[in-house]
């Protein structure tokens, strides 16, 4: 398995120092509903177990939405801000779950003998693409919002993860090592036209779309040590490297507006929510916690999510 796909995942030694340090909520539930700079979903390992957090966008107000012994990771909003999509293990493999943005009514969609994870909506709302090991290998599936109707959209013996739709719903990018090594993919929605968008020797993964659909950010390992966000063109054109950091920085998220990108970084030595320009300039720690928090996802829009009323819920 991937170190990139994992980073958090798999640090569980970590829940028992945090016990120890008294991890928990930071500041209570966000109240008022979102500020203006949104809010952000991620994971967190603070109260022992990995769970999904919700936070305003200025890392105040830090809320646990799930509450289970299974681990819950990789959040994502839907596109009006009412529900979270997330990858579950507490039916003892890994499974796309749904939530009420409160936290409340969390169910199981995938439901399968399988791994299936790693969820990403469709701008309108009506189908969820996601990962699933179904047929042997991992490959990118998408099946309607409730669920049904699930298809395979890859087709090929290469590992295929971390889908994310363009904006217009045209297009899914996705992660592929058919090529030998992670590459950057885009495709049609349908599946078709399936064509590698950075092609060089370093590993590319989790690919993120401005809001506009013009930028693509991505992580990318030069070396065997050190990944870094970057951002391109979404044609692949000018590759340009935000964090430039010797620190892991992984998992970038646009703001809904384009103007902020939250990423994970562990140059504070654990993995830590960061957020920073959409340039690369001002980057800052908003989780701050001896735990591991990874894989931020921000609400769609300043009106349309919804603050949880109560953490904890399972």
């Amino acid at each position: 398995m991937w170190r990139w796909l994992m980073l958090g995942v798999a640090t569980v030694a970590a829940a028992t120092l945090l016990a120890a340090c008294g991890g928990g909520d930071n500041g209570g539930p966000p109240s008022g509903g979102p500020p203006s700079d949104g809010t952000i979903a991620f994971f967190s390992d603070r109260d022992a177990n990995f769970e999904i957090y919700v936070m305003k966008g200025d890392g105040s107000g830090q809320v646990r939405l799930t509450d289970n012994p299974g681990r819950d990771y990789w959040p994502i909003w839907s596109p009006d801000g009412s529900k979270i999509g997330f990858t579950s293990e507490r039916d003892g493999n890994r499974e796309i779950y749904l939530m009420n943005a409160d936290g409340s009514e969390q169910t199981n969609l995938t439901n399968g003998p399988a791994w299936e994870y790693w969820s990403a909506w469709s701008p309108d709302g009506s189908k969820i693409a996601f990962v699933s090991e179904g047929d042997g290998n991992a490959e990118i599936y998408v099946m309607n919002a409730d669920g049904s109707d699930q298809a395979n959209l890859t087709n090929d013996p290469g590992s295929d993860r971390a889908p994310a739709w363009s904006p217009d719903g045209s297009k899914i990018t996705f992660t592929s090592e058919r090529d030998g090594n992670a590459e950057i993919y885009v495709m049609n929605a349908d599946g078709s036209d399936q064509t590698n968008l950075t092609n060089n020797s370093a590993w590319e993964y989790w690919s993120a779309w401005s809001p506009d659909g013009s930028k693509i950010v991505f992580v990318r390992r030069d070396d065997a040590t050190n990944d870094e966000v970057y951002v391109m063109n979404a044609d692949g054109s000018d590759l340009a490297n935000l964090t430039n950091n010797p620190a892991i920085d992984t998992s970038p998220a646009w703001s809904f507006d384009g103007s902020k990108i939250a990423f994970s970084s562990e140059r504070d030595g654990n993995a830590e929510i960061y957020l920073m320009n959409a340039d690369g300039s001002g980057p800052t720690n908003l989780t701050n916690n001896p735990a591991s928090d990874s894989a931020p996802s921000w609400s769609p829009s300043q009106s349309s999510s919804t603050a949880p009323a109560q953490a904890g819920r399972s």
